[in-house]
């Protein structure tokens, strides 16, 4: 039984209008357009960059894996807690990460490296001592190689499990044409290849903790906290199943560190197909993500407007 076109058109809008309401729109010509030509920090239409991150489906799926992984460090984790404004803007924060992907990879190569360079002059300000006693700075190469490896990775293990089988070869290549983006913002080295990322992986294992000040973070994100976002019972269900379906792309040791393993039958049963479902809605709902096609217009060098 097919619906009604109305009522689909009606969905689709209540869909794009709810993911925008926390995301942004991301759609603005001083972004997104440009220079005849320019394919930005990215390698432009055909690549896997432009593949992988254009599907909104696997980039918002992946985003909460994501910032758990990064806030595993602990230096990291201190800087998020200590000066940062999740707490009082959250759907801010989730704005300008989404923001951040869609930029370094779909803005024009001025747009992309401005956006870069903003956020190396904020972290600039930020550095501190964390509960152990330990110093960190927020511009640290280690920290931002381990920030920056955690995003492309998730989204990479998200589109590989909820939109098409990726290779290793491909693999490789998406994080080869990622790794400037990580460079740029401040790494000394960040891994290109799968192998050099699994072993990366297990160098800084032995660094990530699960600190009190990450369950007070992860138990925010649950609606668990105190205060203006706590959320019922049911919504922290909902919230911890839903951060428990991102870690799934995550590595085990990772999701039970955080609380966040559920046993075989809940993933199969529940998580799995609940991720495929969103994931399929939100492809429905968003065919190209309108940066993709401004960017793509540029890249060939047709007018740019503001995707419908």
């Amino acid at each position: 039984m097919m619906i009604p076109m109305a009522l689909a058109e009606d969905l689709r809008t209540k869909i794009r209008t709810q993911v925008e309401a926390v995301g942004g729109r991301h759609d603005e010509i001083e972004v997104y357009g440009g220079p005849d030509g320019d394919l930005g920090l990215t390698p432009g239409p055909g690549s896997l960059s432009w593949e992988i991150n254009g599907d909104l489906a696997s980039v918002s799926a992946a985003g909460m894996g994501a910032v758990i992984m990064e806030v595993l460090h602990p230096s990291v984790m201190a800087g998020v807690s200590q000066q940062s404004s999740f707490r009082t803007e959250p759907f801010t924060r989730a704005r300008n990460t989404l923001g951040y992907v869609l930029r370094t990879t779909f803005g024009s190569t001025e747009a992309a490296t401005a956006v870069i360079e903003k956020v190396k002059h904020v972290h600039g300000f930020i550095e501190g001592v964390r509960p152990d006693g330990i110093p960190y700075r927020a511009l640290d190469p280690e920290l931002i190689g381990w920030v920056h490896t955690c995003i492309p990775w998730a989204i990479m293990e998200a589109f590989h499990r909820w939109n098409r089988p990726l290779s290793t070869a491909e693999r490789d290549a998406y994080l080869r044409e990622q790794a400037p983006i990580g460079l740029l913002g401040g790494a000394e080295w960040v891994p290109t290849s799968m192998a050099e990322l699994d072993d990366y992986v297990e160098r800084m294992r032995p660094l990530m903790a699960m600190t009190e000040q990450t369950r007070e973070f992860i138990d925010f994100l649950s609606g668990a906290s105190e205060g203006e976002y706590r959320g019922t019972p049911r919504q922290q269900l909902e919230r911890r199943l839903g951060i428990s379906g991102s870690m799934m792309l995550m590595p085990t040791w990772a999701r039970h560190l955080t609380g966040t393993y559920q046993p075989k039958v809940v993933e199969r049963v529940y998580l799995d197909p609940s991720a495929r479902l969103q994931a399929r809605l939100l492809r429905w709902a968003y065919p190209e993500l309108p940066c993709k096609q401004m960017a793509t217009a540029r890249a060939l060098g047709r007018p740019v407007s503001a995707a419908a």
